[in-house]
């Protein structure tokens, strides 16, 4: 068994074995194949200079950035409860005053003052008896009185329905607020020392309604956003809240009294080796789900009396326009590295038309067979013919010697 082996093994051809295939350049002379290769290879050319150097700018290197926003809010609006008016302006309507990627605009105010600790009505629970109450003392004992269930807590309770405990503040006006906003951006890996800015602008460019801008919408069809400028010039960055509610597809009654969550993008694309950069200024509205929209907030005001020192506190519940403020955006630099790496890809997708009008001619056209025998040859073995030339080479000078020493032998004799 090892000696069939091994003999089998001995037959086997190393030549056969580690043969090598490379490519004949043969002359088809069928226009078919050649129309064929010629236009894919125009369409090759065309979609590395077209779409890939002119459309996506394949010659560049980029960079995504991230940089920050300045907001400033100005303007006076008011409001009245209980038949008495009273005035608020930026200080009043924007709470907190400073806010990082954001800021807030109050549209409507609940105002629940002089609240204590104690036992009160909490309005948001109605009972019949005190059973229908939780008893978890001590913050609830399961007491029920006037149709509400009682609770340790700050008292009175807010309720967004008793005016007698807390007073509602309607802003009238609050669209006619402007707020300008200053964006920077940077690409450090490009250009480290270049910073793109409207921060040092003296005054505002104030929005008309005349500059350029395109609508977003939403799968139901609905304007979700818009997007203000084009990035040639510099677009408007000053905007009442009523006209940026109308840019983000809504309007200031809708949503005075539930709020509502804006985004206000500054979005740049810039070529860090150029000249100037503009932003264009893309603004959507966020809170479009069915089931929870709107934004509201509870802050509170803590102080101590006087007369007693009893901590006491004044409860705000403010509804209001959210806006999530963010400047980012893609850097551009011409770069020879990726210039080499598109011209390398087209090379490489110009085989493509070769491989194409060799599948054609090899397994689609009715002459296949016939230019099967032009495509592939296959060569002798000649290292095997080298051997045997050898062998004849090596029986022919035995030949001579025999016959040199019988030429000699016969002349001696």
């Amino acid at each position: 068994m090892i000696s069939a082996l091994r003999r089998r093994i001995t037959a086997i051809d190393l030549d056969e074995l580690f043969s090598y295939s490379t490519s004949k350049e043969v002359r088809m002379l069928d226009r078919r194949l050649g129309i064929v290769c010629w236009l894919i290879r125009i369409l090759v050319v065309v979609y590395v200079a077209v779409y890939v150097f002119l459309i996506c700018e394949g010659y560049t290197s980029t960079e995504k950035g991230v940089g920050f926003v300045i907001s400033q809010v100005e303007g006076t609006t008011y409001s009245r409860s209980n038949g008495v008016a009273r005035p608020w302006d930026s200080i009043d309507a924007v709470q907190p005053a400073l806010e990082d990627g954001a800021a807030f605009v109050t549209t409507t105010a609940y105002y629940t003052p002089l609240q204590r600790v104690g036992n009160c009505s909490t309005w948001s629970k109605q009972c019949s008896t005190g059973s229908d109450c939780s008893n978890t003392p001590p913050l609830s004992t399961g007491s029920c009185n006037s149709g509400y269930c009682t609770e340790l807590q700050w008292c009175p309770a807010y309720s967004d329905e008793s005016v007698t405990s807390t007073q509602l503040h309607q802003l009238q006006g609050a669209d006619r607020l402007r707020i300008w906003v200053k964006a920077a951006i940077m690409f450090p890996s490009l250009d480290s020392s270049r910073v793109f800015s409207t921060i040092d602008e003296e005054k505002p460019n104030v929005y008309t309604g005349s500059e350029p801008s395109t609508s977003t919408s939403t799968t139901s069809g609905a304007t979700s956003g818009t997007t203000v400028g084009d990035g040639s010039a510099r677009p408007p960055d000053q905007f009442t809240i009523g006209e940026l509610l109308s840019l983000a597809g809504t309007s200031y009654e809708t949503v005075q009294s539930t709020g509502c969550v804006i985004s206000v993008s500054l979005l740049w694309n810039c070529f860090v080796d150029g000249g100037t950069c503009q932003p264009t200024i893309q603004v959507q509205r966020l809170d479009l789900s069915t089931k929870r929209n709107g934004f509201s907030y509870q802050y509170a005001n803590y102080y101590r009396t006087s007369e007693t020192g009893e901590q006491q506190r004044d409860l705000y519940t403010v509804k209001g326009v959210r806006m999530l403020l963010s400047s980012r955006g893609v850097g551009k630099k011409i770069s020879l590295s990726a210039i080499m790496l598109q011209v390398s890809s087209l090379i490489a997708l110009l085989w493509l038309a070769n491989m194409a009008a060799d599948f054609l001619m090899l397994h689609v056209l009715p002459e296949r067979k016939h230019y099967r025998t032009y495509k592939q040859e296959r060569t002798p073995d000649f290292s095997d013919l080298r051997n045997k030339i050898a062998e004849v080479e090596g029986e022919k000078k035995k030949l001579r010697e025999r016959k040199n020493r019988f030429a000699s032998k016969y002349f001696e004799s």
